[in-house]
């Protein structure tokens, strides 16, 4: 009987300490490139919708050099059952293998929102540079914008990293706080 109390109890526990699922989906911009995963912006995310009250868990699927084909072949494993929202950034290397161009890069970004909506998961969609294009394309599948994934971070904060691309840990603190009101909002509507 005492087992079973237990059992209760935990249960109980369990069910007002879950945690929504977040996962933020794209290539070298969301792994960090250079980073510890620490210190790129899907963990300090994941710290500020804490900071906000929000228990959740932030996983980083970003993959360096990462195309749509690829995010689209590991959709299923990158945002499993359980997924509320994910952060899409499809990055910019779909058209830098010239040998091996991504076919499709608009029909994969509209498949990977029409699958995640699907399934209930709410997306929000950032870009890079070609986001002017992706941009309509996310929001007529049904994505929420949030602005261009380097939207707001000084030129310093990327020409002083390693690679001169890549945004320094400031740089993903900016991104961070940019994200933070799309989240919020996305989590809200899940809820």
């Amino acid at each position: 009987m005492r087992w079973l109390g237990l059992v209760l109890i935990l249960t109980l526990f369990g069910a007002t300490e879950a945690k929504a699922q977040v996962v933020a989906l794209g290539a070298s911009g969301t792994r960090g490139y250079h980073l510890p995963e620490s210190e790129a912006w899907p963990a300090k995310l994941e710290a500020l919708l804490r900071r906000h009250g929000v228990n959740v868990s932030v996983s980083n699927q970003g993959i360096n050099g990462d195309t749509t084909d690829g995010m689209l072949s590991r959709l299923d494993s990158a945002a499993p059952d359980g997924t509320r929202v994910v952060i899409f950034d499809p990055g910019g290397n779909d058209y830098k293998n010239k040998r091996h161009p991504v076919a499709d890069h608009e029909g994969n970004i509209r498949t990977i929102i029409d699958r995640l909506r699907a399934r209930g998961v709410a997306v929000v969609f950032s870009g890079g540079p070609e986001s002017a294009t992706d941009a309509p394309i996310a929001q007529q599948a049904g994505a929420s914008w949030c602005g261009r994934l380097y939207q707001g971070v000084p030129p310093e904060d990327i020409e002083d990293s390693p690679d001169g691309h890549h945004p320094t840990p400031a740089g993903h603190d900016i991104i961070a706080a940019r994200m933070l009101p799309c989240v919020l909002q996305a989590l809200r509507h899940k809820g």
